[in-house]
C-alpha cells in the first residue's frame, strides 16, 4: 500500500507537455518539500507513455534526468522527425530570352551594328533547355506517430511550343527543326522568318536557314542570307543577297560598289540598275540597265519597258525583250553560254582501262623492287664467296631485264590511253541552245556572242528577231 501511494506521488512530480506544433516533448520535474526526490528512467518513460507519447524519445535526456534530476525547468526528452520537403522542378534553358540580349563587343572595345544577331537561330536537334523534375520529399513522424506529410516539390512549366518536342524522359527540349527562336510563354521555333520593316541597323545582316519575308528595304551595305524562298516587297540597294531558292523583290535591284545577288532558283524582280547578279534558274524582269548577270536559265523581259541596255548578260536558255540597245548604240554584251558534248561513254571506258592498266603498273613495281633485293643479297653472297659472275647473279640479272621491259611497256601504254582521252574530249562539239529575241528591235551596238563568235550586222537595228544557233553558225531568224 504504501508503495502505491509512493509510485502515485512520483506520477505526480512529472509534469509532461509538448509543444503546440506537436514536434518536442519536455519533462518538469517537482522538487518534494521534504527528503530527497528520485526518479527511474522507467518512471519517467512511464509518465510519457501516459501522455501517448511513444516517437521520437531521447533516451540520452532521459537517463542523465534520472541520474541527476533537474528541477522546475522544462528538459526536452522527445522530438519529433521533420518531413523533408521535395525540390522544385527546375528548367535550366539553353538559349537566350529575348531581354538577355546584349551586343558583342569587339577587340578595339566597337560594335559591328550591322552584326547583332538580333535573332537567335537554332539547328534541329538542338537543346533548347535541360529539365529537372520534382522530388516527392519525406515524411516526417510527430511525438504520438503520426505522419507529417512533406510537400511535395512543384512542376515545371515546361516550355513546350511550335516545333519542339520531350526527349530522354522528358528531361530536355529540342528543336525539330532550323528555324528562328520566339519567345512567349513556351518557346517557338519558326521555320520562317518574316521582318515587318527594313534591313537595317534595327535588324541587322539576316542569315536564316529557311524562308524569309521582307515588308521593306534591305538598306546599302547589309546582307540576307536565305536557305530558302526570299520575298522582298521593297528595293534592293547595294546589298548583298542570297537565296538557295526562288527570290521576289517587288520593286528592284539597285547595285552599287559591294551589293551582289545571288540566287539558287529563279528571280523576278521589277528592275535591274547597275547590278551583279547569279542566278541558277530563270530571270523575269521589267527592264535591265548596266547589269553583269550569269544566269543559267532564261531570262524574259516582261512589263510597261521589257529592254535591257548596257552591261555584261551571260545565260544559257533564251532572252526576250522587247528592245535590247538603244539608238545611240550604248554597248550592251551578251553571251549565249554553250555546252561542251563529248562521247562520255568512250571517256569512261579509256578512265577504267587507265586505272587498271595503272595497277598492272603498281604490281610490276612491287615485283622489280623484290627483284632489287634480291639483287643485293646475291653481291653480298658473291663478293664473300669471291665470285663475281655467279650463275644465281646472272638469272636475277636476267629476270630484272625482263621487268624493266614489261614496267616500261605499260607506262607506254598508260600514255597512250591519256593521249586518246585528250584527243575525245577534244573532239566534242559545243552546242549552244540558247537564243536572244527582240520583239521590236535590236539596236547595232549590241554585240552578241556565242562562244567566241561574234554576230554582227551593218543595219542600224533589227526588228522583231530571233538569233539563233544552227548548224554551227549563228543564224539571224524572224520572230
Amino acid at each position: 500500500m504504501n508503495e502505491e501511494i509512493e509510485k502515485t506521488e512520483v506520477v505526480n512530480l512529472i509534469e509532461v507537455s509538448v509543444s503546440d506544433d506537436k514536434k518536442q516533448g519536455f519533462i518538469k520535474l517537482i522538487k518534494q518539500a521534504e527528503g530527497s526526490t528520485t526518479f527511474t528512467k522507467e518512471q519517467l518513460m512511464a509518465a510519457l507513455q501516459t501522455e501517448q507519447i511513444e516517437y521520437g524519445i531521447i533516451d540520452s535526456a532521459i537517463e542523465k534526468l534520472a541520474q541527476r534530476p533537474i528541477f522546475n525547468i522544462r528538459i526536452k526528452v522527445a522530438e519529433a522527425t521533420d518531413p523533408i520537403d521535395g525540390n522544385d522542378a527546375v528548367v535550366k534553358l539553353l538559349v537566350k530570352k529575348d531581354a538577355e540580349y546584349k551586343p558583342e563587343y569587339n577587340e578595339d572595345e566597337t560594335v559591328d551594328y550591322k552584326s547583332l544577331d538580333y535573332f537567335q537561330l537554332v539547328k534541329k536537334g538542338q537543346v533548347l533547355c535541360e529539365i529537372t523534375k520534382e522530388t516527392m520529399g519525406i515524411d516526417g513522424t510527430d511525438l504520438y506517430g503520426q505522419v507529417i506529410p512533406a510537400h511535395k516539390g512543384r512542376k515545371p512549366q515546361i516550355p513546350v511550343g511550335k516545333n519542339t518536342s520531350l526527349i530522354e524522359n522528358d528531361s530536355k527540349l529540342i528543336a525539330d527543326c532550323d528555324g528562328i527562336i520566339k519567345f512567349s510563354n513556351s518557346i517557338n521555333i519558326d521555320e520562317m522568318m518574316h521582318i515587318r520593316g527594313n534591313i537595317d541597323l534595327s535588324t541587322g545582316n539576316i542569315h536564316f536557314p529557311g524562308d524569309v519575308t521582307i515588308d521593306g528595304d534591305v538598306s546599302s551595305g547589309f546582307s540576307v542570307k536565305a536557305g530558302g524562298n526570299l520575298i522582298i516587297k521593297g528595293v534592293v540597294e547595294d546589298a548583298k543577297i542570297e537565296a538557295v531558292g526562288n527570290v521576289v523583290i517587288a520593286k528592284g535591284i539597285y547595285g552599287g560598289s559591294s551589293g551582289d545577288v545571288i540566287v539558287g532558283k529563279d528571280l523576278r524582280c521589277n528592275y535591274i540598275e547597275n547590278a551583279i547578279l547569279h542566278v541558277d534558274g530563270d530571270i523575269t524582269v521589267d527592264y535591265i540597265i548596266d547589269g553583269k548577270i550569269t544566269c543559267n536559265g532564261n531570262i524574259y523581259l516582261s512589263g510597261a519597258k521589257e529592254l535591257i541596255v548596257g552591261g555584261e548578260i551571260q545565260l544559257m536558255g533564251e532572252l526576250v525583250a522587247k528592245e535590247i540597245g538603244n539608238e545611240r548604240e550604248y554597248p550592251t554584251i551578251i553571251r549565249i553560254l554553250g555546252e561542251r558534248i563529248v562521247d562520255q561513254a568512250e571517256i569512261d571506258r579509256l578512265r577504267i582501262k587507265e586505272e587498271e592498266t595503272r595497277l598492272q603498273l603498281q604490281e610490276i613495281n612491287d615485283k622489280e623492287a623484290q627483284i632489287n633485293d634480291l639483287l643485293l643479297t646475291q653481291e653480298k653472297k658473291d663478293m664473300l664467296n669471291r665470285n663475281r659472275n655467279s650463275a644465281a647473279m646472272e638469272q636475277i640479272i636476267t629476270l630484272k631485264k625482263q621487268v624493266d621491259r614489261q614496267a616500261l611497256l605499260i607506262k607506254r601504254e598508260i600514255e597512250e590511253i591519256e593521249k586518246a582521252i585528250i584527243y575525245v574530249e577534244k573532239k566534242g562539239t559545243t552546242s549552244y541552245y540558247g537564243s536572244v529575241s527582240a520583239k521590236r528591235k535590236l539596236y547595232r551596238g549590241t554585240r552578241i556572242y556565242f562562244g567566241e563568235l561574234l554576230f554582227q550586222f551593218e543595219f542600224d537595228n533589227l526588228e522583231h528577231c530571233r538569233i539563233y544557233w544552227d548548224n554551227d553558225d549563228i543564224v539571224n531568224g524572224m520572230m
